[in-house]
């Protein structure tokens, strides 16, 4: 273990009181080690909390995402259930005897 002033041990521990830290499961001792890196990381598992603010989307974006989702639909509903017009395409080439 590493020995370190009382001016750091003071000031650390109090921000990692303050920050609660220990429900990230991080120890003092390892607080005390990498104060600035356990900060960012203590940030970081808070961000992911939060999460992150959901995009605004534009409404030509929805749109265009309306129409593929129903595009799709549409070829899915043709694959299971064939299309809905016969034409020649569809139908079975004759026999040639």
């Amino acid at each position: 273990m590493k020995v370190y002033s009382d001016d750091h041990i003071e000031r650390w521990s109090e921000v990692y009181v303050q920050r609660r830290v220990k429900r990230f499961h991080i120890t003092l001792d390892q607080f005390l080690a990498q104060p600035e890196q356990m900060l960012a990381r203590v940030d970081r598992f808070e961000s992911a909390e939060r999460g992150a603010p959901e995009p605004v989307e534009h409404h030509r974006e929805r749109r265009a995402g309306f129409q593929l989702r129903q595009r799709g639909e549409l070829l899915i509903q043709k694959l299971w259930h064939g299309s809905r017009r016969r034409n020649r395409a569809d139908a079975p080439l004759p026999s040639r005897r």
